[in-house]
């Protein structure tokens, strides 16, 4: 993610993880106001949050019991969820739990080298945060679904984002590509983003040092070859040397230096400085500890050899060559345009596009890039991003052939597999990743592993799946590593089943606790982010179903989202 894609979000077109945004909820909120529903006694409220809201007003009231998320694997190692994303110590994860025989393990995984020993410890590591702390509700397990016109030859990676420089018309006549996005990126700063929207569109504009294939494995990019040392700590990475930024510049190795240097700094507050952890200095520079950028382990030998010298041996950093954060950039550019740099007209790539226009909250342009050094097996020209944020909008835009690629809601998809047409331009590929619902360990009620255990198991998966998303071929998830992914258990070995009778008897253990005598007086609060409404309602309806409680539903539009999320991680 993810791979942010990092989080994965909209569950028709994006949550989906339908082709064009695998994570990220499309639609903003309508109005600055709040609506409330009128349930049963208690009023159980379902609040819409502004686009713009006072994030003070949620800083005061960081109490929410459950968040909904999706991670989409960013590389194939179960590091990339259950540390990365799951650890007490992770930017991503909004539980506030700690266990120090966890974060014990995952230092012993970060080294083990050996493939069967190191599933065994990630095993171990799931099994504390699931089994014995029970703070994430894994629901299901992802795919990449969505829509694609006939007449295109396509290739979708397992981790990452599309690579459109890959892409072709069989009508060589045809040169532009129109890709709904389900929101407005959150933003273009090569460092800062971790939402799949925003990697969609970068993607076709910066090139890292390798790329993801269909089949899992990496190929060269802006490097030629690496090769590591016999104790696994030094990474020495051969870059090619035709490559030019898209001003007629040469790349450098000090460029992809100053990339992962700015991801690090701690002004940069990049939520992706995690991932690099493993270069010797990294996690001291990003703390503060030490301000002096020689202290890391990142040397340009030359023009064209770049160095990275981890601290220990981690067997899964070859995978992060083709990832975001080892993304290459240019200070110049940011010092002379600041905040703006990412704008058309200011943005600098080394990839094979370039980003031509941004009509923020409608639509987005990226051109071929002539200077780009594959440029000659470039046949797609032109892409536009239009801003569709309603999934149901998008699939009518398709259907009158005026987008190329796109998503689709939830409860059209037995419609679309029964459609001649449609059923054929219809494309489901893996992509590792898992949707969840994260538990507050500090909120009332969340704050109790009797009743945090209840919740697990009055979730139907199996239900949501087939009745709710009508995707019956997906897999109803227990632990958070993907089956794709070394080291998945699955259901029956982590995590907990779909079991109303021992789900009530947990909610009566906590009620004796906490002198409570009728469910009915409990009240939960759901967050969640807009284009989740069908998952999201039917999790409140079980919880409300099955355990009697009630569960009020706070909505809000996907950057906002993350930006509150983020707020309350730092309180």
């Amino acid at each position: 993610m993810s791979n942010r894609l990092r989080w994965a979000g909209v569950v028709g077109f994006v949550a989906l993880l339908a082709l064009v945004v695998a994570s990220c909820a499309p639609a903003a909120a309508p109005t600055p106001e709040v609506i409330v529903e009128t349930v049963e006694v208690p009023v159980v409220e379902t609040v819409i949050v502004p686009v713009e809201p006072e994030i003070t007003e949620f800083e005061a009231r960081c109490t929410y019991n459950t968040y909904r998320m999706g991670w989409v694997m960013d590389y194939s190692d179960p590091n990339n969820i259950i540390n990365e994303v799951f650890s007490p110590k992770s930017p991503f994860q909004y539980t506030f739990w700690w266990d120090d025989t966890f974060l014990d393990l995952v230092d012993q995984a970060l080294v083990e080298t050996d493939p069967d020993a190191r599933a065994a410890i990630w095993n171990e590591a799931e099994k504390i945060m699931l089994d014995d702390y029970a703070m994430v509700v894994p629901l299901f397990h992802y795919d990449r679904t969505g829509l694609v016109k006939s007449g295109i030859n396509y290739e979708f990676p397992p981790f990452g984002q599309a690579h459109i420089m890959k892409w072709s018309f069989e009508d060589p006549t045809v040169t532009t590509l129109r890709w709904q996005l389900g929101t407005e990126p959150p933003t273009l700063d090569i460092n800062l983003a971790t939402d799949t929207t925003s990697h969609a569109v970068l993607n076709q504009l910066i090139e890292g040092l390798y790329r993801n294939k269909p089949d899992g494995t990496m190929e060269p990019a802006a490097a030629e070859s690496y090769e590591v040392s016999d104790d696994l700590l030094v990474y020495t990475i051969h870059l090619r040397e035709d490559a030019v930024w898209s001003d007629g510049e040469p790349v450098t190795a000090q460029h992809f230096v100053d990339g992962i240097t700015r991801l690090l700094l701690p002004e940069t507050a990049a939520e992706y400085a995690y991932n690099m952890y493993p270069v010797k200095g990294a996690e001291d520079f990003n703390l503060g500890v030490t301000d002096d950028p020689s202290t890391l382990g990142l040397r340009a030998v030359d023009d064209f050899t770049l160095e990275i010298e981890l601290h220990d041996p981690a067997a899964f950093f070859d995978s992060i060559l083709a990832f975001s954060t080892t993304y290459p950039v240019r200070l110049d550019v940011i010092e002379e345009f600041g905040d703006d740099w990412t704008e058309p007209g200011n943005f600098v790539g080394n990839g094979p596009y370039i980003l031509t226009e941004w009509a923020h909250e409608d639509h987005l342009v990226v051109e071929k890039n002539p200077t780009y050094h594959d440029a000659d097996k470039v046949t797609i020209e032109r892409v536009l991003f239009p801003i569709i944020y309603e999934t149901s909008t998008a699939l009518a835009a398709y259907e009158n052939d005026e987008i190329d690629v796109s998503g689709y809601p939830s409860e059209e998809l037995p419609r679309i597999l029964e459609d001649p047409v449609l059923s054929q331009e219809f494309v489901r590929l893996p992509r590792p990743g898992t949707y969840y619902v994260g538990l507050n360990t500090r909120a009332e009620h969340t704050d109790n592993l009797h009743f945090r255990k209840a919740l697990q198991m009055a979730v139907d998966k199996r239900a949501l799946l087939d009745d709710v998303l009508n995707m019956p071929w997906r897999m109803e998830a227990c632990g958070v590593v993907p089956p794709e992914i070394a080291g998945y258990q699955g259901c029956g070995k982590v995590g907990y089943l779909f079991d109303v009778d021992a789900a009530n008897a947990e909610l009566q253990a906590y009620m004796d606790e906490a002198g409570i005598a009728d469910p009915g007086e409990i009240i939960i609060e759901m967050w969640f982010n807009r284009g989740n409404e069908d998952v999201i309602e039917g999790v409140q309806a079980m919880w409300e179903e099955n355990l009697g409680i009630h569960v009020r539903l706070v909505i809000m539009e996907w950057g906002v989202y993350l930006d509150v999320l983020d707020q309350c991680n730092n309180l």
